[in-house]
């Protein structure tokens, strides 16, 4: 599992914008401690969440970074179906590590950091 910040137009790491990428290679973005889309990579398919994912201007923008497509497109989308809308916050599955965490706002990067174990790194756990 892979966890990275999203980058900025001026090449920085932004706080509290990830990336995360599984041992399935379906990636994850999370804004502050809410699951916002999913691409699961076997199907091609993107799921968003139902509650969060047009939540503000900055997950907004980096929604459609993280998806490569403008902000009206993902709505277009959205309202044609071919994005589903699901509750991604109430929990988060890893199928190869069987590990479920990352409930609905939770107060801290504490999943994050359990599934990194306790070397803390991560960025890469085997």
């Amino acid at each position: 599992m892979y966890v990275s910040n999203m980058i900025s137009n001026c090449g920085n790491a932004v706080p509290n914008q990830f990336v995360i990428t599984d041992n399935n290679s379906d990636a994850y973005f999370q804004s502050y401690n809410s699951m916002i889309a999913r691409r699961i990579d076997a199907t091609d398919t993107i799921e968003l969440d139902e509650n969060f994912w047009n939540y503000s201007a900055t997950t907004s923008k980096y929604l459609a970074r993280f998806l490569g497509v403008p902000n009206k497109e993902i709505k277009q989308k959205v309202k044609s179906g071919e994005y589903k809308l699901v509750n991604l916050n109430v929990k988060f599955l890893d199928d190869n590590l069987q590990i479920r965490c990352i409930k609905r706002q939770e107060e801290s990067l504490e999943p994050l950091f359990n599934i990194a174990g306790k070397s803390g790194n991560l960025l890469f756990t085997p």
